[in-house]
């Protein structure tokens, strides 16, 4: 029995510790991924506003470029809080490990010195040769042969457990230390972009005050439509629960066919920009279900709420639609016409968005067109 008591522990450590420790690794890499790709949008969105500030009469272009900074520095943000979470509980869980192997491992020990001090007695008397030796036959004493090498076989199997409990509460603590590290590195990335976001909100603000009353009032319509637009998408994430139209799709989807024929991707990230001819169609990228459309008046144009599965895909910026609320489309089929830039010499382009509707965060558009 002490020996299949010994065999199991060995098992549990050896089996279960490294399934949870393999499947929180790929949880904190898939959030380190989500991090650095909204550190890149962010590089990119402060070089458009210092680029922007080196030309003249950008004023509204400027703040333009500030509201998409202070949006993307705010979603950053959020994700280092969320990576701070996740190292907070993975600090947790290290001390919770490292407590519980602490009270076994001594446990043990006690046992083992008791095991050796009880066998060097054994030694010293020669109680193993007069254990034997008393025996009335062979068969006897061949049992208490077994009985000897039993004991010696589970002292060995208990030194063999101290040793990978010792390894794994050594390999714990290096992984305490090194997520506290972690902890204080994120905690000081926080403070620091929590005063860039004031400073950035203070230079918009700054801009804002320079424009012209129709410059001002053109600005705060784009940041009231921007505003329902991302209020539009919070409640169609809710509405998409348990949708199974488009079941196909997820987020290990690739190599899809850009919605415009012909276009190009020139942003990628968690929105893309596809850019095409003048007047062409725009196709749904998957089989799926339209949610919702939107027209603005002030610019004239659609946006095409998709439901894929439980996945929100936003087609923004089309001249006019071809489809209706509640129509279940089929992949590559036309929804749309894609509209003119803001500018007359801007090419026309439509704005492409994908939500995970689990987490209610955007995933990164260019992904989905990867060829396999």
């Amino acid at each position: 029995m002490f020996q299949r008591i010994l065999h199991l522990i060995i098992v549990v450590i050896l089996t279960t510790t490294p399934l949870v420790a393999e499947a929180d690794n790929k949880k904190t890499e898939e959030q380190r991924r989500r991090l650095e790709q909204y550190k890149k949008e962010l590089e990119n969105a402060k070089r458009e506003v210092d680029n922007l500030k080196r030309e003249k009469n950008t004023a509204s272009k400027q703040v333009a470029a500030l509201d998409r900074e202070l949006r993307m520095r705010g979603d950053y943000i959020r994700e280092v809080e969320d990576e701070r979470d996740a190292v907070v509980d993975d600090i947790m869980r290290a001390d919770t490990l490292i407590d519980s192997l602490n009270r076994v491992l001594e446990y043990n020990r006690a046992i083992y010195a008791e095991a050796v001090r009880i066998a060097h007695r054994n030694y010293r008397q020669h109680s193993g040769t007069n254990y034997l030796l008393s025996s009335d036959n062979i068969t006897e004493a061949a049992r208490r042969m077994a009985q000897m090498q039993h004991i010696a076989e589970s002292r060995r199997a208990l030194a063999d457990t101290i040793r990978l409990q010792t390894a794994l509460l050594d390999e714990q603590r290096a992984l305490l230390s090194v997520r506290s590290h972690e902890l204080d590195s994120i905690s000081g990335v926080l403070d620091a972009e929590q005063s860039k976001l004031s400073a950035t909100r203070n230079e918009a603000k700054k801009t804002f005050d320079k424009l012209s009353k129709r410059e001002k009032e053109a600005i705060n319509e784009q940041r009231r439509q921007q505003k329902l637009h991302d209020d539009a998408v919070k409640e169609l994430q809710k509405m998409l629960k348990g949708n199974t139209v488009g079941a196909g799709f997820s987020r290990n989807t690739k190599g899809l066919n850009l919605p415009v024929d012909g276009g190009t991707l020139t942003e990628a990230g968690f929105g893309a920009t596809i850019t095409g001819k003048k007047g062409a169609a725009v196709k749904t990228i998957h089989e799926g279900i339209v949610q919702e459309i939107q027209y603005k008046a002030n610019t004239n144009r659609y946006t095409i709420f998709l439901g894929y599965n439980e996945y929100l895909v936003t087609y923004t910026n089309l001249s006019s639609v071809s489809v209706k609320k509640g129509d279940i489309v089929k992949k590559d089929q036309k929804i749309g016409v894609i509209g003119n830039g803001i500018n007359a010499n801007d090419a026309p382009y439509v704005r492409l968005a994908i939500y995970d509707c689990e987490t209610k965060k955007p995933l990164i558009v260019s992904d989905f067109f990867k060829k396999m």
